[in-house]
């Protein structure tokens, strides 16, 4: 005896509704619903104890499109037309297919419609896949010049996911991936034992998705597939610029790359380039920005005669977390590449700090070995624009790292709170 069920949600956004027969369930499933001028559409799939029988891409609203699945469908129920029907009656089956089809559009808008979430102030709720530069399920842009070490990072950041390494970040853990359209697949082996090395780990293995010559477009299916069959929890796109959707300086295109890598529901990281001569911004639309949840800075120069490279690692735009401090790694190498990683010193990064992001410890730094002085004369000292001054003096005072001491030629003067 068949009975009803209730259309419910699938995990990729669809609509199922199940019916009972004698020996098992059957399953109705659309998924990528959507309305146009002519009906609503859908990936519509008619499943055997969660088996597929038939599906198709279709107007749901058309009989003949609903009777072709339906027929094609009842073929697998059983060798004979007889044992078919003693699973389900066909015109039992075309009745529920008719109903579910009825109520699709209704149950997918009732499904999807806004929510009463209530707020909470716990801190705990802030999660990440990795601390402090990749939010769990969100996704971060890492931009620089090309050829100045993000690929080693990104690397450095896909094996300590996978291999729980907490000592450059803190994660979780879980499978991670590295999409690799950028590189020669002879080149990544070398890569992943490198970095797996000078990260200390044990072992150096990293599913890798190899891909030169295509685009995120080309793989989008089969990366979305193998997410899901194989669990995997953060991906690596090496890099946003090969996603092959268009010019990436338009806003259609950057909110499509952006959209397509939220829908891969994972955390994740994205490289972006910068133009050559500037690696304060990231090349393409600001979209990109818009939509990320963190955007990381990564600068680097040569050190040493080694060869020896300095990295910061700076967030510039964050959502649902505390800005963090800069990190500084130092990476050195040998001829065969990434030799090992530890975390820089101070001297070895404070050419990369940018002054906006150093502007705080600058101006403590400065008051600490004068004392007191106004806005203009800090600004000549530090070479810097007198309004930059200002908008950081208002955060320093209203944090109370600084106070209004006195007058300098009609001009307020600032000191430290206290000595630190």
């Amino acid at each position: 005896m068949v009975t009803h069920n209730v259309l419910q949600k699938t995990d990729n956004d669809g609509v199922q509704y199940h019916i009972e027969c004698s020996l098992d369930t059957i399953t109705f499933l659309a998924e990528n619903i959507r309305k146009t001028d002519t009906g609503v559409h859908a990936h519509l799939e008619i499943q055997f104890n969660t088996k597929p029988l038939a599906y198709t891409v279709c107007n749901i609203e058309r009989n003949g499109e609903r009777t072709s699945l339906c027929n094609e469908a009842y073929k697998f129920l059983g060798a004979t037309p007889a044992d078919a029907e003693s699973v389900v009656p066909k015109g039992r089956l075309k009745e529920q297919l008719n109903y579910f089809c009825q109520n699709v559009w209704s149950s997918y808008l009732e499904i999807s419609a806004p929510i009463m979430v209530e707020g909470t102030t716990d801190t705990s709720s802030v999660l990440y896949a990795l601390k402090p530069h990749v939010l769990e399920g969100g996704g971060t842009i890492m931009y620089g010049k090309p050829g100045r070490g993000k690929s080693f990072t990104a690397m450095m950041m896909a094996l300590t996911v996978n291999y729980s390494a907490n000592h450059y970040w803190e994660t979780s853990g879980g499978k991670a991936m590295y999409v690799n359209l950028e590189r020669p697949e002879r080149t990544i082996p070398p890569r992943v034992g490198a970095v797996a090395k000078a990260l200390g780990l044990n072992s150096n293995s990293l599913t890798v998705f190899n891909g030169k010559g295509g685009t995120l477009v080309d793989y989008k299916d089969v990366l979305e597939e193998y997410i899901k069959t194989q669990d995997i929890k953060f991906l690596v796109l090496d890099s946003v610029s090969r996603a092959g959707m268009g010019d990436m300086k338009e806003d259609k295109v950057a909110t499509a790359i952006i959209n397509t890598m939220n829908k891969l529901n994972i955390s994740w990281l994205g490289i972006a380039h910068t133009p050559k001569y500037d690696d304060r911004v990231y090349y393409g639309n600001s979209q990109f920005e818009a939509g990320a949840d963190v955007m990381l800075r990564h600068s680097s120069e040569v050190i040493d005669d080694k060869g020896s490279i300095a990295v910061l690692l700076e967030v510039t735009k964050c959502n649902d977390m505390p800005k963090p401090k800069p990190m500084g790694l130092h990476y050195s190498f040998t001829e065969h590449g990434l030799d090992s990683v530890r975390f820089a010193t101070p001297e070895e990064t404070k050419n990369l700090m940018s002054a906006e992001a150093n502007l705080f410890q600058t101006i403590k730094e400065l008051m600490g070995e004068i004392g007191a002085m106004s806005a203009t004369t800090m600004a000549d000292k530090l070479n810097t624009d007198r309004s930059m001054i200002i908008n950081q003096l208002k955060i320093m005072i209203k944090s109370g790292s600084v106070v209004a001491v006195g007058q300098e030629d009609n001009e307020r003067t600032y000191g430290l709170a206290h000595k630190e």
